[in-house]
């Protein structure tokens, strides 16, 4: 949740000359990369937002923000509500939707290593968008089965046995997932080659500029579904709406465009097949440098906590609150144009403020927002379907500042030649944090009266039950700003830590090693919660013993 950070001193909008970093005396010197005009990180003209090669870019997350909006959101209206699928097979959907985004390390391996005709970006923005129309097209020329029940309120009488096949679904889901996540991948890997051309003072203008379009265009996926998809038979109110298929066709359609745009528009030198074994040793003399690994387990430890939750949410806004799909729908729509505005502003006045100040602060104002929205809930002071939707808006104002933050970090330490593999590295790191933190909230949350049969008796009990979950994670996220200190500052403080940080092989090994333990553990434990029999054990998060 958000609240406006109130920064009491901002770092001005510094001319290249002002930025400097520490001495041996404490004070700061000129810190830019030698050799290059205002402290680019990259020999090369930054291209002109607008220009044809940035359309190309900006094509990529606009298609992303679109498909990435709208397939995932669809898991409950379709396949839980229009299919009655039971939930363990849509949390397998959302599992094998999300698998993708642990892999894209490797994707950015075979982009920066494995070049197409010359070319390692546009044939793999081809080819991954290609895969994602393919699947798209086939759901949506598919014959669509009858909903399996014409009443919300028949539901119940259903036996599981008798619930359709969903998976054909799911899966055609998941390679369009992974279609997308290709074609981003290659994309991110070309943004880190314009944003490192970018003078020192204006860097991190082409990270702010294509999230927002990214951004934009998942507002309008929102739109699709709040008004699209609130049929009666997806749990809308309407009469009539689009079907599922409507709504898959019609992003295949969207992909055709993005397809034909990044061939003509997406412009790149041709670039000889390096070197796998060079690559590689490049890659982990990259990770052995302080920088990479310090801000590695930054993302890691900090987001570890930080994305510490309470399992109660979900049923307080059916049970308690009363929220609606289309206002779910509207309020994500509002949210993400927060989003967009916090993001341009964060881009144009905020590329010299300092990192930490922002995340701290951020930070703590989620923590204070959110606890007034959700108490007043709780203890029944005002319960209202948009004041509880009225949180997670505000919210954005942070969230926005806090996501542009860490793209900044990303570029300052990716490498030449391996740019799509670090970016990868590092944003994968963040995902990988994700299903540590839903594990140990289910794990904590298990202890506590806080279920869906508790939420509905609204007791003084279950009220301090869900009032002790929501406090611990808050106190988590607190905690996690005590890895604060592993981020650097700013820019500069981050090229200085690169030319003067130490190498260590252990350090690289660790890092090696929880990263991959923690890749391991996310596919395994999504794997595992596919299957009943293995849905509620332990290390899936468990279930709760009626």
């Amino acid at each position: 949740m958000a609240a406006k950070l109130d920064l009491a001193e901002r770092i001005s909008y510094l001319s290249t000359s002002s930025i400097q970093t520490k001495d041996l005396d404490g004070d700061y010197t000129n810190a830019v990369t030698p050799n290059l005009e205002g402290g680019a990180l990259r020999a090369g003209e930054a291209p002109e937002l607008f220009s044809k090669q940035f359309i190309g870019l900006f094509a990529q997350y606009a298609g992303l923000g679109l498909i990435y909006g709208t397939i995932p959101s669809t898991v409950y209206p379709f396949l839980t509500v229009y299919l009655n699928m039971e939930g363990s097979a849509t949390v397998s959907a959302s599992a094998l939707l999300a698998i993708p985004l642990s892999l894209k390390v490797f994707i950015g391996m075979v982009t920066d290593n494995f070049p197409i005709l010359g070319h390692r970006r546009r044939p793999y923005m081809i080819l991954g968008w290609t895969l994602c129309a393919i699947s798209l097209f086939i759901m949506g020329v598919m014959p669509m089965p009858e909903p399996y029940f014409v009443k919300p309120e028949y539901r119940k009488m259903l036996k599981v046995s008798e619930l359709i096949d969903g998976a054909k679904y799911i899966v055609l889901m998941m390679l369009a997932a992974l279609g997308y996540i290709t074609a981003v991948v290659a994309s991110d890997g070309m943004l880190v080659e314009y944003a490192q051309r970018e003078p020192e003072a204006v860097r991190g203008r082409t990270q702010a500029s294509v999230y927002s379009v990214r951004t934009m265009f998942m507002v309008l996926a929102n739109i699709i579904l709040a008004l699209g998809m609130n049929g009666k038979e997806y749990g809308g109110d309407w009469s009539k709406g689009m079907s599922f298929a409507n709504v898959m066709l019609l992003l295949a359609i969207f992909c055709v465009p993005i397809i034909t745009i990044t061939w003509f528009f997406v412009q790149e030198e041709r670039f000889e097949r390096p070197n796998f074994k060079a690559y590689i040793e490049s890659l982990w003399e990259a990770i052995q440098t302080r920088p990479f690994y310090q801000v590695v387990a930054f993302n890691f430890l900090a987001n570890l906590f930080n994305n510490q939750s309470y399992v109660a949410a979900g049923p307080i806004q059916i049970f308690w609150v009363k929220a609606t799909n289309l206002n779910y729908n509207l309020s994500h729509i509002i949210g993400n144009l927060v989003f967009v505005i916090m993001l341009t502003v964060t881009g144009k006045y905020g590329l010299q403020w300092n990192w930490r100040w922002i995340l701290g602060g951020t930070a703590f104002s989620i923590v204070c927002i959110d606890a007034v929205f959700s108490m007043i809930t709780v203890w029944d002071v005002f319960r209202n379907q948009w004041f509880w939707l009225g949180g997670p808006i505000v919210e954005n104002v942070p969230y926005a500042m806090q996501f542009i933050v860490a793209t900044f970090v990303v570029v300052e330490l990716a490498g030449n030649g391996n740019e799509a593999a670090c970016y990868g590295l590092l944003t994968t790191v963040m995902n990988l944090s994700q299903p540590f933190a839903a594990t140990f909230t289910k794990l904590i949350n298990s202890n506590f009266d806080v279920w869906n049969k508790d939420i509905m008796t609204d007791t003084h009990h279950v009220r301090t039950q869900v009032t002790y979950t929501i406090l611990i994670s808050y106190a988590c996220k607190i905690f996690s700003l005590v890895f604060l200190v592993l981020l650097p500052p700013q820019k500069a403080a981050t090229q200085e830590l690169k030319r003067t940080g130490r190498s260590s092989k252990i350090m690289g090994t660790i890092t090696i090693f929880y990263c991959s333990f923690a890749l391991v553990w996310s596919i395994m434990t999504n794997l595992l919660a596919i299957f009943e029999s293995t849905q509620c054990l332990a290390i899936t998060g468990g279930c709760h013993n009626n």
